[in-house]
């Protein structure tokens, strides 16, 4: 009974520390001289001047970094990542650590170098010219990529979740910067420019389809307000909480419908809406976000 009772002990504590060693870890240490609110899981955490906090298991966190200032940092972590995030005077996020440079580059650069390109793709759609819009995006496509250094943006069974949630976080980033710009054009080029990225970016997530970032909700929400001009049928899904869009969320799973009323809800708590607590109401007692 004694052997038994320190063996399972040893158990347990080993156990603890291997899952310790093994849960990865993002550190802010806050030096700007002021502090600043951390915003993960809907938990704020006030971090002052000259502390450090630590989260793990974390996949998204916001900083309130001043009043106008707001950096939102998406997590591409392994389980034995570390990652620092030093927040400097003058409002400067500076990172260290693991995957520093990755991460640096998808908070502070690749929305420059995706959205700058809608111009670009607006030109394009003025021409109708479809070829000179596959050959432009999927050369910015293979830049970004290069600088992840991903070999391609297709998920495969080998790939570790981390690489499966970037491969997917940075192609509905650079879809939605080209389906955003098709809403405005005649019919047949936004016919053939939305089943060719269909076809050949998202038509395999569609069984397994989840809306885990905003712009993956809008680039399915787009898709289903042009259905008709697809050449596959969309699966439909119940109605969560019937609204005047029925006609596009019956389209979008439960959540991406969550996506639907939290995007409501932002805007019209941002601008003060009269009916903004209908959706928040909706958050809670049909999401159970609180």
């Amino acid at each position: 009974m004694k052997y038994s009772f320190i063996h399972k002990r040893m158990f347990f504590i080993l156990l603890f520390l291997f899952s310790a060693i093994r849960a990865q870890t993002l550190t802010i240490t806050n030096n700007t001289g002021h502090p600043v609110i951390v915003t993960n899981d809907k938990k704020e955490v006030t971090i002052n001047n000259r502390d450090k906090k630590e989260f793990t298991e974390t996949d998204r966190i916001e900083i309130k970094l001043s009043d106008n200032l707001v950096s939102y940092i998406n997590l591409f972590l392994d389980p034995t990542d570390k990652l620092k995030i030093t927040l400097d005077k003058n409002d400067e996020v500076i990172y260290s650590g693991d995957k520093a440079a990755l991460h640096e580059y998808l908070t502070e650069t690749l929305n420059v170098d995706t959205f700058s390109k809608i111009n670009t793709y607006e030109q394009i759609g003025q021409k109708k010219n479809i070829g000179e819009l596959k050959n432009v995006s999927e050369l910015l496509l293979l830049d970004v990529l290069k600088k992840v250094q991903l070999p391609n943006i297709v998920i495969s069974p080998e790939d570790k979740v981390s690489t499966r949630k970037l491969k997917n976080y940075i192609k509905y980033n650079w879809l939605y910067t080209i389906f955003s710009t098709l809403n405005r054009r005649e019919t047949s080029f936004k016919k053939e420019a939305i089943n060719y990225y269909f076809k050949k970016y998202i038509e395999t997530d569609i069984p397994k389809l989840s809306c885990t970032k905003s712009l993956h909700y809008s680039v399915i929400e787009i898709l289903a307000k042009n259905k008709s001009l697809l050449l596959v049928e969309l699966p439909t899904y119940p109605i969560v909480e019937h609204t005047d869009d029925d006609n596009v969320n019956q389209y979008l799973p439960q959540n991406c419908q969550k996506e639907y009323f939290q995007q409501k809800y932002d805007y019209l708590n941002h601008i003060e809406g009269h009916n903004k607590e209908y959706y928040k109401k909706v958050l809670i007692e049909k999401f159970n976000e609180k």
